[in-house]
């Protein structure tokens, strides 16, 4: 959550001085700007009040009038930028971003798009980049999560969509396209680069979909002629990725493991544990700790607000986490990289044989840049990485007889359709624990 403070600087003379903003974030990040062209009264000035002090004795009305001006317009500047900050990704705010957006705020006029009577036609990264710009404002209209903004991850999409299209067009010799020019041709061009670029079919799929809703987010004079958003034409391609589970004894196998000579390695285990005791996403590990737990009476448990989604959840703290929990003294280690812990945790499992065959299928580019599905042999532990515990959670559970339902409300899913391909239970598992359900076997 950003904050802001204004800071009265020493430029200025007797009466009047300067005024600088800082915009702290999430007390880690700082960045400050001078507030170019408001001036505060320097005797009437209040770190406390944060403004002109009106309530001062002997001030003249034309300084009240004046002061009264100068606070509004100070209120009014930092809800803008605080509300900006908090709908905009940390790494993208610096103290030129700051300047910017004061400066739009203070001097819109600069910033009015000049009147021309000849409209130029849309162009792709125009529209890409208008889409861009307007999602932290854009409210989800339909879906699970449907009355929210969007959120961090998928504004973090949006970005590497651009640059694999800005990647595209420089391949081709372009720097941007018409929009009557995004057509099926471009699709399949288009395409073919993402697949010489290594990327899967649900990549490639998720980021047609990206392009088609940013051209769809345009009025309709500017897409009329765009055959890339037809019905039928330039379809979002996808498939059923087999992603891998860690079933209740692999798991004990991990936590069996001695590790202590190799510290790095211990943290990392224990806390892929976590998240396979727990079904939470990589992104919330660092909210599983002291702070978090709720201990009322009923069963032990978090409660957190999931960094993706929003959804509040409570997660009981089972036997497995309050043994990690007591070892390290409910201090949880740092986390670490997502990259470099899914190459740790590789190790782990290795090290604990989990190296049962598993059959995985990929889309991969053909000769003629087409995409075609091929199988592939893997040691199980090749495969595993952070999102795997959150797999591992639901399928056990689930394999346990646990309601559906209450698995959801713990791993915080809304859409059934999307929980349904977390149960990652073979067809000869799924039908043995219906069998233990009805024999006591």
């Amino acid at each position: 959550m950003a904050s802001i403070k204004f800071i009265m600087g020493k430029r200025g003379d007797d009466v009047r001085a300067d005024i600088t903003l800082r915009l702290t974030i999430s007390n880690a990040k700082k960045v400050q700007s001078r507030v170019k062209g408001v001036t505060v009264f320097r005797k009437y000035w209040s770190d406390a009040k944060q403004c002109n002090d009106t309530s001062r004795k002997f001030i003249k009305p034309w300084e009240l009038q004046e002061m009264t001006a100068i606070n509004n317009t100070l209120t009014s500047l930092s809800s803008h930028v605080k509300g900006l900050a908090d709908a905009t990704d940390n790494d993208i705010i610096t103290k030129d971003w700051l300047n910017d957006a004061i400066d739009r705020y203070l001097h819109p006029e600069k910033y009015k798009p000049k009147e021309d009577p000849k409209e130029e036609p849309m162009t792709l990264i125009k529209a890409v980049n208008k889409f861009i710009d307007d999602a932290p404002s854009r409210i989800i209209q339909s879906g699970p999560h449907k009355g929210r903004q969007i959120g961090r991850a998928t504004r973090y999409q949006y970005k590497q969509m651009h640059s694999h299209l800005m990647g595209f067009l420089k391949s081709e010799g372009k720097e941007d396209i018409l929009l009557s020019k995004v057509d099926t041709d471009f699709y399949n061009r288009f395409v073919t680069y993402l697949y010489s670029q290594g990327q899967k079919m649900n990549t490639v799929g998720k980021h047609v979909k990206n392009i088609k809703a940013a051209i769809n987010a345009l009025p309709m004079k500017d897409r009329v002629n765009c055959e890339f958003t037809e019905r039928r034409k330039c379809v979002k391609l996808s498939e059923k990725v087999d992603n891998i589970y860690l079933d209740e004894t692999e798991l004990q196998s991990l936590a069996e493991l001695n590790l202590t000579a190799i510290p790095y390695l211990d943290r990392v285990r224990d806390q892929f544990l976590v998240l396979a005791w727990t079904g939470q996403r990589f992104s919330d590990l660092d909210q599983l700790v002291k702070d978090n737990i709720l201990e009322d009476g009923l069963c032990k448990r978090f409660i957190i607000k999931q960094t993706k989604t929003s959804e509040t959840v409570e997660i009981p703290i089972l036997p497995q986490v309050q043994a990690i929990l007591d070892k390290y003294n409910y201090k949880m280690p740092r986390v670490i990289d997502n990259q470099v812990f899914n190459r740790f945790i590789k190790e782990v499992a290795r090290m604990a044989g989990i190296n049962s065959k598993v059959k995985i299928s990929h889309t991969e580019q053909k000769k003629d840049g087409t995409a075609g599905e091929v199988t592939r042999t893997y040691e199980k532990w090749e495969k595993v990485a952070s999102h795997t515990g959150r797999r591992s959670f639901v399928t056990n559970l689930f394999m346990r007889g646990i309601d559906v339902l209450e698995i959801m409300r713990i791993s915080g899913h809304r859409d059934i359709s999307v929980f349904k391909d977390y149960i990652k239970a073979s067809r000869s598992e799924n039908a043995n624990s219906v069998y233990k359900q009805f024999t006591n076997n």
